[in-house]
């Protein structure tokens, strides 16, 4: 077994993640693709093996732990270089996942090297999860909806919470800033049809990065009038009248 091989399946056990010899081949195939691509086009800013190794698939894969169904539809919101889509797409060949990105170069790099390593439970969606978000076609279809956007946690759930299925989960991942922005959303996701569940513990707690996945459980329809159009989301506090 080629030694990277090998150094995955073991810091995945490490994570209390099993990864078997086939997943873990597509793993380390999928980064080598997407390094190489990274170099026309910027898909990710990280280009050490160890780092996107830790940073990308196994902080991806901290997900499983949250997702029961593994015939789940799954939205990846904010995908850029296909986290944490691609990874969970490898684990769960049954899950049918979308994932999603206002850049179409980005999308379509990252179905080129899916299709040729034969990652086939995946598709791709261009757009802005404001303006999806609205469109019957997507609105409330998806069980699961992930994203790891750098966008705090009040805007996350604008755009990620209408795209969630009533009975489904808004899974977000943070940073080591997640209580003050939990604070600041506690009101906007009671709005939008969340109920914050559980905070659980990300993969690299013990490092300089810090990281949790923020569990929230679509509980009631978002209201029609959610999401707002993009300018009023970016410019205007969430509206106060909803308290």
């Amino acid at each position: 077994m080629n030694k990277r091989i090998e150094e995955l399946i073991h810091r995945g056990k490490t994570a209390e993640i099993i990864i078997n010899e086939i997943q873990a081949e597509k793993l380390i195939a999928y980064m080598d693709q997407l390094l190489e691509r990274n170099k026309q086009i910027n898909l990710t800013r990280i280009t050490d093996e160890d780092e996107f190794i830790r940073l990308h698939l196994l902080d991806s894969l901290t997900l499983l732990k949250l997702i029961k169904n593994p015939r789940i539809s799954i939205l990846d919101v904010g995908t850029g270089g296909g986290f944490p889509g691609i990874p969970l797409a490898i684990m769960l060949e049954e899950a049918k996942i979308t994932l999603m990105d206002s850049t179409n170069k980005k999308l379509n790099v990252v179905q080129s090297i899916a299709s040729e390593l034969g990652i086939n439970n995946i598709n791709t969606l261009h757009g802005r999860a404001e303006e999806l978000g609205q469109d019957h076609r997507y609105r409330e279809k998806y069980e699961v909806v992930a994203s790891r956007a750098v966008a705090n946690l009040t805007l996350l759930s604008e755009y990620c919470l209408p795209l969630t299925k009533v009975g489904g989960q808004f899974l977000s991942m943070k940073g080591r800033d997640y209580q003050e922005e939990l604070n600041a959303a506690q009101i906007p996701i009671d709005v939008l049809g969340g109920k914050i569940t559980t905070i659980e513990k990300g993969l690299l707690l013990q490092s300089e990065f810090v990281h949790v996945i923020i569990n929230i459980k679509k509980v009631k329809p978002t209201p029609a009038n959610f999401p707002r159009i993009h300018g009023k989301i970016k410019k205007e506090a969430f509206p106060i009248q909803y308290k």
